[in-house]
């Protein structure tokens, strides 16, 4: 009898400890299930113009983070986040950077030191270059696929691209009825004004109404 009891306890022990390990295992995530998780981000460095002549970026930094930060120090709450930095010159001769990321949001930062390079006969020069979109690019990285976060040059000087003209103009009106007065509130016709013979105003459209606050007399 003592010997039957010693062989169920036994028996009990270790299915016990066979259902302790078992929930252990299961309660961390395989390798295989980050890795299903895990997506590419790339930053392409090189590209050809319509003209066909080739361009690449060089000593170009990218600072890559989660969404709801930034590599500046945590901007956006929550605590930090790890950062990740790339650079073209790791590989000058790489058309792309390519990131191992695990599916989500990421912030993307073109840090300031990048210049532009285009093919020759004779091999790259740098030629001056402004950059047209933001320094900072959002992404989202799906899984088991490739996203890819493109930055637009323009080649030349900021003033090519950014400036634009202001004209400064007059207008003059020959007669109160080219604007158009009324006993609403408001100047309509021309801003700015209001409040015109005790309060009233004018409106655009309407005509004046004599001997009110808000026409002429």
């Amino acid at each position: 009898m003592k010997t039957m009891t010693r062989r169920l306890g036994t028996r009990m022990l270790l299915a016990a400890s066979i259902s302790l390990l078992g929930c252990s295992s299961s309660g961390q995530p395989s390798s295989e299930t980050q890795e299903e998780k895990m997506g590419h981000l790339g930053l392409p460095l090189v590209t050809q113009g319509a003209s066909g002549v080739v361009y690449r970026l060089r000593d170009a930094t990218f600072s890559i983070s989660r969404y709801g930060y930034l590599s500046s120090g945590g901007a956006g709450g929550g605590g930090p986040t790890e950062v990740v930095t790339v650079s073209s010159e790791t590989d000058p001769d790489a058309a792309t950077i390519s990131v191992s990321l695990e599916e989500g949001s990421y912030y993307v930062q073109l840090l300031p030191g990048w210049h532009f390079e285009k093919q020759t006969p004779s091999g790259y020069e740098t030629v001056e270059a402004t950059l047209l979109s933001g320094e900072l690019q959002f992404v989202y990285v799906s899984r088991q696929s490739t996203s890819f976060a493109e930055y637009q040059f323009g080649l030349g000087e900021r003033e090519i691209w950014l400036n634009g003209e202001l004209n400064i103009g007059v207008v003059v009106y020959e007669h109160p009825s080219e604007v158009g007065f009324g006993g609403g509130a408001g100047f309509g016709g021309v801003a700015g004004f209001s409040g015109v013979a005790g309060g009233g105003g004018f409106a655009a459209g309407s005509p004046p109404v004599p001997g009110t606050a808000g026409g002429f007399p």
